[in-house]
């Protein structure tokens, strides 16, 4: 048989690359076919090796002497089984354990930690495997339920391109249903005197303990204790790692690699008191459904921190190119701002050249129904508030400036439209803007030549031109109403002593007065309809100093109607009518003030009705019938 032996199409892991595999006597070796990366395993590490059906044909599982770690192949075919089996047997005088894969598709089982592996199984069969070494969190997502995110293993095309693009889809997240109880402390099962926990913490804190989540993997640099965070909401104790750094919460602990931090924004809120840092990140963290692209930490101003960091001088001047200090004593904004920046390679992006009319850099504006911190930088602008948003200028098509109610001249606040060229969000929308931030922020954005429309002075102009087409269409309506009549009459008619009115009526006892009456009331309706509706207002208001010419003109109009008497002057208003109707019109004018010139008409007709009373013996039939209609 030859020296070695050599199978092509291989992937090691769950890289996505093949290559070739060669066994030999001294161990064996993988390479990439691209040349970029190559494993080796000496025949004196091998503990045992296993053959099994995976998702790639078959896996070849290689498992080393020290600490139970692994190394596995895929891609062998069936036709393989046979030629592996002699080559272990003759090169690493070992048995290739067959194992097999169950099949049932039953979605429950138990669980095993085999290594550095979590086996699920399903009656005594693996159904899968998750590698530890690829959980990144474990959460409780409820009473029964824990969550396992995994660590992306694409983070190389993070930041957009080729890599990007051709990135494949992966598993982020699994969740597992765990019911029941288990008791504090045993692996067994015991008696009920101790105290018992949910089986669903139990695996929680196995997977924690086994996965090295929120334990101490190495040399931390600094741990920041009680710190306050918007965004996962919450207090959280951060600690500082040479690649990673960890927020430990009491519910919640997360692991973030500095690779995935995209932007630091550090960020003084306009109250004067606060600072906040914004970090974003690329994968975003999660809380079951809940995604978190970016981490907003609060700091006080006059807080400080003293602290020193576990770093050594030479350290911090090769590695970190003196980006941080062996010792701070700053504001705590400071210090924790600096070393993300240190540990991150990032840059920190802080205010420019912006300022509101308050000297701050930050304006108000709601986003929404969420109140938030428009913040205009020298090549975005940011809005933070529970999930902060980012628009850079490059991407941004026009800005438009709208006023609030459609262009009210009396609004005091203004709305920020924003069009982007492209991308998820389209269309973003700031609103409840003080209008005095309207000029500095207009200043700024033409200064940084975006494209800006003023829609708030076309609205002012269509507002004005509304209110003079109602002014004329009120003044038609009111001239049609009354005949080109004066306001102020009707007004007068309107305010008229309506109950007088009544108690006239009741002394009427004649059939022939009753028609008067009944006009003056359908005169009243009217004028009380025409006030309701704001025309006598708006009329008064609108046309001030031809109101009172006309009020002098119509006086002598109504003299001169009343002076003659009655039967030749023509009466186009109904007004003018009542008032030809009797002579004795002008005194009842004056006797009653403001009353209505139809209820005027019935005080000359008493007597007529004395006359009656003296002749009441001979018409006294008559006057039974009054009395009958009364009962």
């Amino acid at each position: 048989m030859a020296a070695h032996a050599q199978f092509e199409n291989i992937y090691h892991g769950l890289g996505t690359k093949p290559g070739k595999i060669r066994l030999a006597a001294a161990g064996l070796g993988w390479k990439s076919g691209e040349g970029e990366e190559t494993v080796t395993v000496p025949a004196d590490s091998i503990k045992y090796m296993q053959w099994m059906r995976v998702a790639r044909g078959f896996q070849l599982r290689v498992t080393l002497n020290k600490d139970r770690k692994r190394e596995s192949f895929d891609g062998f075919t069936r036709e393989d089984n046979e030629r592996i089996t002699n080559l272990v047997k003759q090169y690493y005088n070992q048995i290739l354990e067959v194992k097999e894969t169950g099949v049932k598709g039953w979605n429950w089982g138990t669980t095993d930690i085999r290594g550095g592996d979590i086996s699920f199984l399903v009656s005594n069969k693996t159904i899968f495997e998750v590698p530890l070494s690829q959980v990144a969190n474990s959460n409780i997502a409820g009473k029964t339920e824990v969550s396992l995110e995994f660590t992306p293993q694409n983070t190389a095309g993070a930041g957009g391109g080729k890599k990007r693009a051709a990135a494949m889809d992966e598993l982020m997240e699994m969740r597992l249903f765990v019911p029941g109880n288990r008791a504090k402390g045993s692996d067994e099962e015991s008696g009920g005197e101790e105290d018992e926990t949910s089986a669903a913490q139990a695996f929680h804190d196995m997977i924690k303990e086994k996965a090295e989540i929120g334990q101490v993997t190495g040399e931390g640099i600094v741990t920041f204790s009680e710190i306050l965070v918007q965004t996962p909401r919450g207090r959280y104790d951060i600690d500082m790692f040479p690649s990673f750094l960890r927020l430990r919460g009491k519910t919640y602990d997360y692991k973030i690699l500095y690779t995935s931090v995209t932007r630091i924004f550090l960020l003084p809120k306009p109250d004067e008191i606060h600072v906040q840092l914004v970090i974003g990140l690329d994968p975003p963290i999660r809380q079951g459904q809940t995604r978190y692209p970016y981490l907003v930490l609060i700091f006080s101003r006059e807080e400080e921190l003293d602290i020193e960091l576990n770093l050594d001088e030479e350290t911090i001047a090769s590695k970190y190119e003196g980006k941080l200090q062996k010792k701070y004593d700053l504001p705590t904004y400071r210090v924790v701002s600096e070393v993300f920046r240190g540990l991150s390679g990032r840059k920190m992006i802080a205010p420019g050249s912006f300022a509101s009319r308050d000297n701050q850099h930050g304006i108000k504006a709601n986003m929404k129904a969420v109140l938030g911190e428009l913040y205009f930088l020298e090549k975005s602008l940011i809005f933070v508030a529970k999930q902060p948003t980012v628009i850079d200028y490059a991407d941004i098509h026009q800005v438009i400036f709208s006023r609030v109610g459609g262009g009210m001249t009396s609004a005091r606040t203004f709305d920020i439209r924003i069009v982007t060229k492209s991308g998820a969000m389209t269309e973003v929308t700031f609103t409840s803007i003080n209008k005095e931030e309207f000029d500095p922020v207009e200043e700024f954005l033409k200064a940084k030549k975006l494209r800006t429309k003023n829609e708030i002075n076309d609205g002012d102009v269509l507002m004005a031109a509304t209110a003079l087409d109602d002014e004329s269409d009120e003044d038609m309506g009111s001239a049609g109403s009354d005949n080109n009549s004066d306001a102020k009459p009707v007004k007068k008619i309107a305010n008229g002593e309506d109950d007088d009115s009544e108690e006239d009526e009741d002394f009427q006892a004649s059939s022939s007065d009753e028609g008067s009456p009944s006009e003056s009331d359908s005169e009243s309706g009217a004028s009380d309809v025409s006030r309701a509706s704001g025309d006598l207002d708006i009329a008064k208001a609108g046309k001030a100093a031809g109101a009172t010419g006309k009020k002098k003109k119509k006086k002598a109009a109504d003299g001169e109607a009343a002076a003659p008497g009655g039967d030749g002057a023509e009466a186009p208003k109904k007004k003018k009518k009542v008032v030809k109707k009797d002579d004795d019109g002008d005194a009842a004018m004056d006797e009653d003030g403001d009353a209505k010139p139809a209820k005027a008409k019935p005080k000359p007709k008493p007597k007529p009705k004395a006359a009656s009373k003296d002749v009441e013996d001979p018409d006294a039939p008559p006057k039974k019938k009054p009395k009958k209609e009364e009962d």
